[in-house]
């Protein structure tokens, strides 16, 4: 989830303790209570130094891993809790718990979106994926500022801070609900949509967008190396869009298991697809993550540039990583834009890629 988000809900943490609690805004220990908390709901990101002193490759191998593992998140606290201590002039114990439930909500929200995190390392390696929340979502934003204004007109905290807690909690167990919906009605739908045979042994996976609503929800249906892909109506009911037969020419084993891309892309991605393309002399093996898509285009995506040997294997040219961002007016209309409507999917090419285009 994106870093503003994460600050509204520290804040929302550092509202809720000053609500319940009575405390006084304002000195030193106010301050420190809502920087520990602020500072607790962003602090799991610091692996986004892997981005500014390595490359995107690195950072897709680092991202959500051991910043967001269960050691960490009582590392940040104490870290955050002690340093904060010598400005309040102590109260430790409460700058810890703050700054701990910062860095819950960072956790918990992370969990809920598409790409999940290994939370709970080193219990378990598994990759914990929500599909529930979007990369962004601007009501926590809103909820925030509306906290922030009521406050400034002098209302009293209880009277709009748990309202607002309780909008915030009311949302996402709507998003929760409705991805699990969703994923009912497209379970039921996989005869029609796949046929039968395939329907006793496809995986499936719906993806949020933007808006909280079915219309603007996507899915993807894998047997095998065939995908399909679609989106729901306002009533819930799927509807395809496309269908796509994932390459396993050698190429693809090769910039699979050859390519730092190409290895970071099948370590990261749950629901990868693979087109070959020719150009001149070059095979261009380009890859995407079939969860993560805008109308008719897979964004978080990659390309690798081979060229064939005289032994028949292949050598590296050239490889890009697209990373996934987020689209908000993209998001928007893909809940109205095209929809049911059958489209030929594109994967989209990497920023800053040297392919010779």
């Amino acid at each position: 989830m994106d870093n503003l988000t994460h600050a509204c809900l520290g804040l929302g943490v550092y509202g809720t303790y000053i609500a319940a609690t009575g405390h006084p805004i304002g000195g030193a220990v106010a301050s420190a209570a809502c920087a520990a908390a602020v500072i607790g709901a962003e602090a799991p990101d610091v692996d986004i130094l892997a981005r500014l002193f390595g490359d995107s490759v690195t950072y897709l191998y680092q991202h959500r891993q051991w910043s967001h593992s269960l050691p960490f998140w009582f590392a940040y606290s104490f870290i955050i809790g002690g340093a904060l201590s010598f400005w309040a002039g102590g109260h430790t114990l409460l700058l810890v718990t703050l700054a701990f439930a910062g860095v819950l909500t960072h956790i918990a929200s992370d969990m809920l979106t598409t790409y999940g995190t290994k939370a709970l390392w080193p219990i378990t390696g598994k990759r914990f994926r929500g599909d529930s929340l979007f990369v962004g979502e601007p009501i926590f934003v809103v909820l925030a500022l509306i906290g922030i204004v009521l406050y400034r007109r002098g209302l009293p905290l209880p009277g709009f801070v748990f309202p607002l807690d309780a909008i915030a909690l009311f949302y996402t167990l709507w998003r929760v609900l409705l991805h699990q919906y969703l994923l009912r009605r497209l379970r039921l739908e996989l005869p029609r949509l796949v046929g039968q045979t395939a329907a006793d042994t496809c995986r499936i996976r719906v993806t949020p967008m933007l808006l909280p609503i079915p219309q603007a929800h996507k899915y993807v249906i894998v047997n095998h190396h065939r995908y399909w892909f679609g989106s729901f109506t306002l009533g819930g009911r799927p509807v395809p869009e496309a269908e796509v037969e994932s390459d396993t020419a050698p190429a693809v084993a090769f910039a699979l298991q050859n390519s730092r891309v190409g290895r970071a892309m099948a370590w990261f991605t749950p629901m990868l697809v693979a087109r070959l393309e020719q150009e001149g002399q070059l095979t261009i093996v380009r890859l995407a993550d079939a969860g993560v898509r805008y109308f008719d285009t897979l964004l978080f995506s990659a390309a690798i540039d081979l060229a064939a040997t005289e032994d028949g294997s292949y050598v590296l040219v050239h490889e890009g990583l697209r990373a996934q961002s987020m689209h908000v007016r993209r998001s928007i209309l893909g809940g109205w834009k095209r929809l049911g409507r059958r489209m030929r999917l594109t994967i989209a090419s990497p920023k800053g890629y040297r392919s010779g285009r």
